[in-house]
């Protein structure tokens, strides 16, 4: 009751600055900041520098990042023809940025966590820790402590075998796929969770926009069948907040999201999510919508994460698609990093070899923090928008290559991208006036090749031989 409490504290505030609607607390964000990007230093200096991010006046993106358009001759505007016909968006699970990659050179990162008052040097997180730390609403709210960003410390399971697993990072040696992406295409260093939460309302946001005023994971009963949605059984519930008050809902909308945007304009999607009845199948984000999880296209565009090779080999890719994997693969804690990491490179390499290279983006993303320490404060010192950062990197052909972005972006940034990129109709409700990704590309580059990882060899503690130049899945 008292961490609920507190969590309501700040309505007066949210009113002042006019985040509440009728209906709710509308995501929104502030004035988005100047954008800005950094190519990656050769040299780690030992204390990572956080200073501001370098203006790029000389870029042709604008404050948003959007391409301007060449002028023709005479004084009109050609319209420009983005080379992306195809959108992957991988979403994995709960790591923050600073635990991948509070060491990578460049970024705005730190190797140093607060714990309280005290400065420490964070250790190694092993390849997969014996337990799940606590990143729900309430540990996330403790966590960032009204943006002190020091009390993460006290996340449930924060101490494993003697260790402060919470205030831990990998080094490239443990995520070497995860680091070779990131070094070689664009990795975004400000990009925060859009809710400051757990999985459930950030994995909402990555099809609508919009946590339809979801604060929290549902609660459900352990013995019955393990889903978040709308074939979940009658005792599950979701906590809101609606008009000042906290409240309890099923986990089932019929609210519009960029399937439906897709629908209108008659453009392919699919989600590709793990089956029911198994862990990951709470991550099948679309069975929460009641319209889609009892009509035709449940069948047809939701189907298991083995079918992305499929269709990628059989020329099915469509043009928006999502990709989880179940537990064992998915990064989210006990499971192993190294695994995570072959299914990742596994559904990027089958892409890069494939005739969609050339015309694809991949957004490699996590949903939420997962407990694990990040130093940057959330833009908003608030319990509900904004989380601490997640990693997120742009792959493509026309990614800026060797590139750490500044810019702030969050989950809705990827589904302006979308649809700023096939021109979707707006059906569905959130604040546009965020970052696109659409700064994070050169659409005037030479393509960059594909990037073939091996596949890496995992062992007790993770990766027992770093991935080569080899051609390897």
């Amino acid at each position: 009751m008292t961490s609920l409490l507190k969590r309501w504290a700040i309505v007066p505030a949210l009113v002042a600055m006019g985040l509440m609607v009728a209906g709710g607390i509308l995501l929104t964000a502030p004035r988005p900041q100047s954008s800005g990007v950094l190519k990656h230093k050769t040299s780690h200096p030992s204390a990572t520098s956080h200073s501001k991010s370098p203006s790029n006046k000389g870029s042709r993106h604008g404050v948003r990042g959007v391409l301007a358009e060449p002028a023709r001759a005479g004084g009109g505007v050609a319209p420009f023809r983005s080379p992306i016909k195809h959108i992957v968006i991988i979403v994995r699970e709960n790591h923050s940025f600073d635990n991948l990659f509070g060491r990578f050179p460049g970024a705005d990162g730190t190797q140093y966590a607060h714990v309280a008052a005290k400065l420490i040097k964070m250790g190694l997180t092993p390849d997969h820790l014996p337990q799940d730390l606590g990143h729900g609403g309430n540990s996330a709210l403790n966590a960032v402590d009204g943006g002190r960003m020091d009390k993460f410390y006290q996340v449930v399971n924060a101490i494993q075998n003697g260790k402060d697993m919470a205030d831990s990072q990998y080094d490239a040696a443990e995520i070497p796929d995860y680091w070779a992406y990131a070094r070689h295409f664009a990795l975004a260093d400000h990009f925060f969770s859009t809710v400051l939460g757990s999985s459930f309302p950030n994995h909402l946001v990555t099809i609508a926009g919009s946590a339809f005023n979801t604060i929290d994971n549902p609660v459900m009963k352990r013995t019955v069948f393990r889903s978040w949605g709308c074939d979940a059984a009658r005792s599950t519930k979701v906590e809101t907040y609606v008009n000042g008050k906290t409240g309890w809902t099923v986990p089932c909308w019929n609210k519009k999201t960029i399937a439906d945007e897709a629908n209108r304009a008659h453009l392919s999607w699919k989600y590709y999510a793990p089956a029911p009845g198994t862990f990951g199948y709470i991550w099948s984000t679309y069975d929460e919508i009641r319209h889609i999880r009892y009509s035709n296209q449940w069948k047809t565009n939701v189907p298991l994460p083995t079918q992305f090779h499929e269709d990628v080999a059989h020329h099915k890719l469509p043009s928006v698609s999502w990709l989880t994997a179940d537990l064992a693969k998915s990064d989210h804690p006990p499971a192993s990093m190294c695994v995570g990491q072959n299914w990742v490179a596994k559904q990027i390499n089958a892409v890069m070899r494939s005739p969609y290279w050339k015309s694809t983006a991949i957004v490699l993303t996590w949903d939420d923090f997962g407990g694990f320490y990040d130093h940057v404060p959330t833009p908003q010192h608030t319990n509900y928008l904004f989380g601490p950062r997640v990693p997120t990197i742009v792959i493509s052909p026309y990614a800026k290559q060797h590139t750490i972005d500044h810019t702030q972006y969050d989950f809705r940034s990827v589904l302006k991208f979308v649809e700023d990129t096939f021109k979707l109709p707006h059906l569905t409700t959130y604040d546009r006036s965020v970052h696109s990704l659409s700064h994070m590309f050169n659409f005037h580059q030479r393509a960059a090749k594909p990037l073939l990882l091996p596949r890496l060899q995992c062992g007790a503690d993770g990766p027992v031989q770093a991935p080569g130049n080899g051609t390897g899945y």
